[in-house]
């Protein structure tokens, strides 16, 4: 994994700083809304967690068979749940779950087609589960921001009202905040979008909705590469506005908890020789050249043509690790996983099944969160070699406001959590 240099000698951080845009790139750019609201960087007076003075976590049950991290820590199971997609966690701390009952485009199942509530009331380090809302097949994205708890379906953003520890969604108060639909929304050439929309909520209050697609490069009637119909949205009542476009899967995306910066796991075209996979700092205006330009493991795939416009990736991650969901350690953690960032790589579809999958994490920039070159450390093996494997595809990472790392396995049907020994309540 390597910052990409775009060959004027200066290194590239994945934010659009680029001098005069080249006049040819500018059709292929998306129309940014205008609802971008103002910056906010709040981590001066952002607190990280405290270690408690309570009983250890760890000395709640025992570690997971077969699940191996770093000395120093201990793994237990929080919940059983099919098919946990997304995490997000509610203001008192309740861990809200999307368990689609869609098949996934890899084939997977199972779930409940509800927002699942996951609480720890008697604080034994096990879930109870309550249903929020139900009858949402698609659900994927969820996020909480100004008292609504948002969520994305197949065609829509939808949000209902959320009070302090609520767990059940009031009858007949789901609102639609936009639509689209989002699978046809985009390019003139939209091939087919997937479901599996993400969204993100910043410190600025800015709400981001992702969109994929399964299509490959093509040229469009007026001979111009078709610019793919994977982009990001900022979300407004009854509009999506485009902020960034170019993308094949951005599935995944979450903000800071104290600075404006939002990124997406973008995922590659799968078997391509020479593409990756990325993770992308979300800025207005940002092209990323799919589906006929792509970055690779040696840069872009065409520094000539229209392939000139694209703009660069902020990291690289192995084509077929597919990178899911991440967040930020919060500053509570030793060295070196302080203020790290920890990626849910979802393994390869293709054979060997799951090949890559596990945790992984990167050091940041501490003046800008973003996430260092280099190679990622594994954190967290996947154990799908093994007789009895109890991770299997890892799906999303979140931290909790009680320094705990939360992560979920949609193919094990799991949520664990991940302590220093240490660790208090």
């Amino acid at each position: 994994m390597d910052v990409v240099d775009s060959g004027d000698g200066a290194t590239d951080t994945g934010v659009d700083t680029a001098s005069p845009i080249d006049p040819a790139c500018i059709p292929l750019r998306p129309t940014v809304g205008s609802g971008t609201g103002p910056s906010a960087d709040q981590c001066a007076g952002f607190r990280a967690p405290e270690m408690g003075t309570g009983a250890p976590w760890c000395s709640l049950g025992a570690d997971v068979p077969g699940l191996r991290a770093p000395t120093g820590f201990c793994i237990r199971r929080f919940a059983t749940l099919g098919l946990p997609r997304v995490m997000a966690f509610a203001p008192n701390g309740d861990l809200f779950v999307a368990s689609p009952s869609a098949p996934t485009a890899a084939g997977d199942s199972g779930g409940m087609g509800a927002i699942v509530v996951l609480s720890d009331d008697n604080r034994d380090g096990t879930a109870e589960m309550h249903t929020f809302a139900s009858g949402l097949d698609t659900v994927h994205g969820i996020a909480f921001s100004g008292g609504f708890v948002y969520f994305t379906t197949t065609d829509a953003v939808m949000r209902s009202p959320y009070t302090m520890g609520q767990r059940a969604e009031m009858a007949g108060s789901r609102q639609t905040v936009a639509g689209g639909p989002m699978t046809t929304l985009g390019s003139t050439f939209a091939r087919g979008g997937r479901w599996t929309h993400g969204l993100a909520a910043s410190v600025n209050g800015r709400i981001l909705a992702t969109r994929g697609e399964y299509s490959s490069c093509a040229i469009g009637p007026d001979g111009r590469p078709a610019p793919g119909i994977g982009e990001v949205y900022e979300v407004s009542m009854g509009a999506l506005n485009r902020v960034a476009s170019g993308f094949r899967n951005p599935m995944y995306a979450r903000c800071h908890p104290c600075r404006d910066l939002c990124i997406a796991a973008e995922l590659g075209e799968d078997q391509t020789t020479g593409a990756v996979e990325s993770l992308v700092a979300i800025t207005n205006n940002n092209w990323f050249g799919y589906p006929c330009c792509y970055q690779s493991t040696t840069g872009p795939r065409a520094s000539t043509g229209l392939c000139r416009c694209i703009d660069n990736q902020q990291v690289k991650i192995n084509l077929g690790d597919t990178p899911f969901g991440f967040d930020w350690e919060r500053g509570a953690w030793p060295a070196p996983f302080r203020n790290g960032v920890f990626v849910a790589l979802h393994g390869s579809f293709y054979l060997p099944n799951y090949a890559g999958a596990g945790i992984v994490y990167l050091p940041t920039d501490p003046a800008t969160g973003l996430p260092q070159p280099g190679t990622p450390t594994r954190f967290i093996e996947a154990t799908n070699g093994s007789a009895q494997p109890s991770l299997l595809r890892p799906s999303d990472v979140l931290f909790s406001r009680d320094g705990r790392m939360f992560f979920s396995d949609d193919k094990g049907r799991g949520i664990y959590w991940v302590a220093p020994t240490d660790w208090r309540m």
